[in-house]
């Protein structure tokens, strides 16, 4: 498409918005920003932008009228002013996502769902980059697409994750791999239902053809069926059962994608901790191998040590075990934390809710030693183990909570935080509060030393 003199509208200044007007500039667009927070790091990204029309602190209908086309950031619903007053005028209305990878030259392998995309989709990229290809990693990740989009080539791969909330905007996306995780409840704040936060997913298959192929969680119910709809080459990934894609035979991880079982590697050579972790690794083998049929992937497997805040063990003392899983902003990643773990558990959970039911944790309700409460969730979650004969406390700060979950433990006992909400309520985001967690952790225990550079 060519942007040259077109009006384009940036809604919302956040990092894939500020990427998307950088990219807009080099295309010679008229860059138009209109941003509800008036803060000091928005003005900041309007000087390093120079030369763009905006309004900040709000949004207005005469601003928004003037456009061409508005490109909105993936925190701004559908259902927001300036998205309505677009559709309104016949507006063109696309998210970055879609603006990036309309200039991508390369193959993407994209990977959604509730949970574990973070991690499927950077030990994708790990194993790409151990076969010598070019593999940038983009999207949900951290990077938007539009950040490096230009120095993209042919011959590289684009490792993309990717969001309901990207997925709403999308109109020729087409990843030539698409990976479908799992499916949870999740987001119940922004969807009036799981249907439509389900349709929402279901979209990253909406533009595939039968040249593309998708992956698909055979032990998910919600996913397995998806098979029935979709016009691209339909592979699986299962821990219970032999099938046409990926799967777990006792202890050995196999590959069959049309020329007979292959043994990628033995289940313990993977270096992840945590029964989700296989889900993850096969999936991410099998979406290697439709790329690059040779691809070595039993190396990157046993030496991948994970992501920062996903089930990260951070300290051991006296026999406690601390664990990081501050991304776990769903309750069935916080379910899957506990049934990865043996022995008592700590649980120190809360944050801000996205219309989450939290009664589905006391199916591991065994495991769970004491809850502690922190955030505006807290008399929610409370309310959901009513009934349970597990102590519950509440603490105002990280700190406090960190205290009283070291004064409860005992010798083989993990003091995990998994929250199952999202950080918005007491930290800038789900990293922040990982980073608050650990400094708790190494305050507790002082005679362990942190390195700086942690922080």
């Amino acid at each position: 498409m060519d942007f040259k003199n077109k009006r384009v509208t940036i809604i919302g200044l956040s990092e894939s918005g500020f990427s998307a007007a950088k990219f807009l500039k080099e295309r010679k667009a008229k860059v138009r920003i209109s941003e509800m927070q008036e803060t000091a790091g928005v003005k900041e990204k309007l000087k390093l932008l120079s030369n763009v029309e905006y309004e900040i602190g709000g949004h207005t209908k005469p601003f928004i009228l003037k456009s061409d086309m508005m490109v909105i950031s993936p925190g701004v619903p559908m259902c927001a002013g300036p998205v309505k007053w677009a559709k309104e005028k016949g507006i063109p209305i696309i998210g970055e996502l879609e603006l990036g990878t309309m200039f991508c030259p390369a193959p993407i392998i994209a990977v959604t769902g509730t949970n574990g995309k973070s991690t499927t989709v950077t030990l994708i990229h790990e194993i790409l980059k151990a076969n010598g290809i070019k593999s940038f990693l983009l999207g949900n990740i951290g990077t938007p697409i539009c950040e490096d989009i230009l120095k993209v080539s042919r011959d590289s791969v684009v490792s993309l994750e990717v969001s309901s909330f990207q997925l709403e905007t999308i109109k020729i996306f087409r990843p030539k791999v698409a990976v479908y995780l799992n499916l949870t409840q999740d987001h119940l704040d922004r969807y009036s239902d799981m249907e439509e936060y389900t349709k929402a997913k279901f979209r990253i298959f909406e533009n595939q053809e039968n040249s593309d192929y998708a992956v698909l969680n055979y032990d998910d119910d919600a996913v397995r069926p998806l098979g029935n709809k979709i016009k691209s080459k339909i592979f699986y990934f299962s821990m219970r059962q032999k099938v046409k894609g990926a799967y777990l035979e006792g202890e050995k991880l196999m590959l069959d994608i049309g020329s007979g079982p292959l043994e990628i590697c033995g289940r313990k050579d993977i270096n992840l901790a945590g029964e989700h972790n296989i889900e993850n690794a096969l999936a991410a083998l099998l979406a290697v191998r439709l790329i690059d049929k040779d691809a070595a992937i039993a190396p990157t497997l046993r030496t991948f040590e994970g992501l920062r805040h996903r089930f990260e063990l951070i300290a051991e003392d006296g026999g406690v075990r601390y664990i990081d899983d501050s991304k776990s902003t769903t309750v069935d990643s916080t379910i899957k934390a506990l049934k990865s773990l043996e022995g008592n558990v700590i649980l120190i959970a809360g944050g801000r809710d996205k219309g989450s039911d939290y009664s589905f944790v006391r199916s591991e309700a065994d495991k769970i030693k004491c809850l502690i409460l922190i955030g505006e969730a807290r008399n929610k979650i409370k309310e959901a183990f009513s009934g349970l004969l597990i102590p519950i406390k509440e603490a105002k700060t990280m700190g406090e909570a960190v205290s009283l979950a070291r004064h409860t433990a005992a010798r083989y006992d993990t003091v995990l935080l998994s929250p199952m909400c999202s950080s918005f309520d007491m930290f800038k985001d789900y990293k922040d509060r990982g980073r608050a967690f650990r400094r708790a952790v190494f305050d507790e225990l002082s005679q362990i030393a942190l390195p700086k550079q942690v922080f």
